[in-house]
């Protein structure tokens, strides 16, 4: 179905953008119509989406279809609001310089820059997160399923100088000390990074049901967990996303866990649901390094939702009961989305939100997107995100429905 790893070379490439997920992830999966739509979803997603987001919506569907494939859908989020990249760029340059032998003779005058870039980027982070998936959905009126393959990571670094390294460079600079490899190797600032890699590979099912005249349905989906965790720590002068990811920094584990859902249609129009993912907690350390290391904690993350759709115009709003997976190390996060969509006859779409983390208002996002659906068959989508402090993000995934 999808070789896993996409999501590793897609968290690769947003460390190497940012030098380093964006924003804490919001959520665990990656669907770019959601997503557009402020990563709403729990109430509003369409039976395909509906294996990644809540189960027991793989009972809405028409008469006609037979097959949803997501094949596959990918997103990155990227914030780097202290333009980290760029500094320690800056500083791997000047340290070159300044503790190259052809330039011992000059070494006073390298050590004014060199002290300069370090307090450039000290204290500066940055942060990414990506996700990937694929969904094979067979809707049908007794028990619809969906085998479901996804990926979806957060990674975050920063620099960290040390006030010994500017007083070996101070010592550089009025010229009583000549830099060596001998007394270069015992500086002591750091580019510090930690990364989490969560692969699932589930089964999604559904039962549809009537009780007081209400459609209801509910929805469970059993899954494989396998969860990656790299403690990236080396010499400030050393640091390459490249490496970030490499098995020498790297823990892994692998265990079950499940997500459930339920919904209810209230009126042909108006929709309400509710979904519970990872129900199993999972606390899964990384390696310690240089005496240091985090946990990356999976949390059962409960959210309720509600939608309006009269198939031209549908409006959705979502709201996270507790709080969002993440590293310990991080505050805790909860949040909320409002999102809009216009279909027009099912051939093109409109969708527009915005997203807020409830604990902390520098962690909001616009998101805006369109979708393409000839025939009803085909459907592209295409997602833009933009907040505060440089924080960025796209999604784009290819639908197939039958």
């Amino acid at each position: 179905m999808m070789n896993i790893t996409m999501i590793t070379r897609s968290l690769t490439l947003a460390l190497v953008t940012t030098s380093v997920p964006a924003l804490h992830a919001a959520t665990t999966w990656t669907e770019a119509r959601n997503d557009a739509m402020g990563g709403t979803g729990v109430a509003s997603s369409g039976y395909a989406a509906a294996a990644l987001v809540n189960p027991a919506l793989m009972t809405r569907h028409n008469t006609h279809d037979h097959v949803g494939v997501i094949l596959p859908g990918v997103g990155v989020h990227v914030s780097d609001p202290d333009n980290l990249q760029d500094g320690l760029n800056q500083v791997k340059d000047t340290w070159s310089r300044f503790s190259d032998p052809a330039d011992s003779g000059n070494s006073s005058a390298q050590a004014t820059p060199l002290k300069k870039a370090l307090l450039d980027v000290s204290g500066h982070s940055g942060r990414a997160s990506a996700g990937v998936s694929t969904v094979i959905a067979i809707p049908n009126d007794t028990l619809p399923f969906a085998l479901v393959v996804k990926g979806w990571g957060q990674a975050k670094a920063r620099a960290l100088v040390t006030s010994h390294d500017l007083a070996y460079l101070d010592a550089a600079q009025t010229g009583i000390l000549s830099p060596t490899q001998d007394n270069l190797n015992p500086l002591t600032s750091r580019a510090e990074g930690v990364a989490a890699l969560v692969s699932e590979y589930g089964l999604a099912l559904a039962h549809p049901f009537t009780l007081v005249s209400t459609p209801m349905s509910v929805g469970i989906t059993p899954k494989l967990q396998r969860v990656d965790t790299w403690n990236y720590n080396v010499s400030i002068s050393h640091y390459s996303p490249s490496e970030f990811h490499s098995g020498e920094w790297k823990h892994s584990e692998s265990g079950g866990n499940v997500d459930v859902g339920f919904s209810a249609q209230l009126t042909p129009e108006w929709a309400v649901g509710l979904t519970g993912q990872n129900l199993v907690s999972r606390n899964v350390e990384t390696r310690e390094v240089n005496s240091l290391k985090d946990t990356f904690q999976i949390r059962p993350q409960a959210t309720a939702g509600t939608a309006w759709s009269n198939g031209f115009i549908t409006l959705a709003t979502d709201i996270d009961l507790t709080p969002a997976s993440g590293f310990s190390s991080d505050e805790k996060a909860r949040y909320a989305g409002v999102g809009a969509e216009l279909n027009a006859w099912n051939w093109a779409q409109l969708r527009a939100g915005y997203r807020a983390n409830m604990r902390n208002s520098d962690h909001n996002m616009f998101t805006a997107g369109i979708g393409i659906s000839p025939f009803d068959v085909v459907h592209l989508d295409l997602t833009g995100m933009a907040g505060t402090h440089r924080s960025y993000g796209a999604a784009a995934q290819l639908v197939f429905t039958f």
